[in-house]
């Protein structure tokens, strides 16, 4: 790995502080943004049953805070999200067709019924949210005046 290789993965090689409303709230952040339909499918349910396995993955302390590792993050939500049904539903098309789709500028949009929401894509964007919330907080840190 090249110096530029080794600072552009350095914001992910690092551990973060985070509340277990912080995972929940990425993740419906996340759902809501990539979600073909204002709202996805069960919104509140994949929130709830997520929410619930948080407890069991990670040891939240009496605060109710979590150490995350940011370089391990995406695989383990990545679990997470495979664990709860009415999330994998998500993942598929409501049309049930199967294969790779094709889109760009020249075509029209895709029926919302023949798209689907990528669930590592989520888990990236959950691991992509914290790296950027600990760069502002580095950044206001460095940044305070007195």
């Amino acid at each position: 790995m090249n110096l530029t290789e080794s600072k552009k993965n350095s914001r992910f090689n690092r551990k973060v502080w985070a509340f277990k409303s912080d995972l929940t709230s990425f993740l419906a952040q996340c759902l809501v943004s990539q979600s073909p339909y204002t709202v996805p499918d069960n919104l509140s349910i994949c929130l709830e049953k997520f929410d619930t396995q948080l407890d069991s993955t990670f040891s939240f302390d009496s605060a109710g805070m979590v150490q995350l590792d940011l370089s391990t993050l995406t695989t383990t939500i990545n679990e997470l999200l495979e664990n709860v049904p009415e999330i994998m539903a998500l993942n598929e098309r409501k049309n049930g067709r199967k294969g790779m789709g094709y889109t760009d500028r020249y075509y029209p949009e895709l029926e919302p019924d023949d798209d689907f929401i990528d669930l590592m894509a989520v888990a990236q964007n959950i691991t992509c949210e914290f790296a950027n919330k600990a760069d502002a907080e580095c950044w206001l840190e460095s940044n305070r005046v007195s």
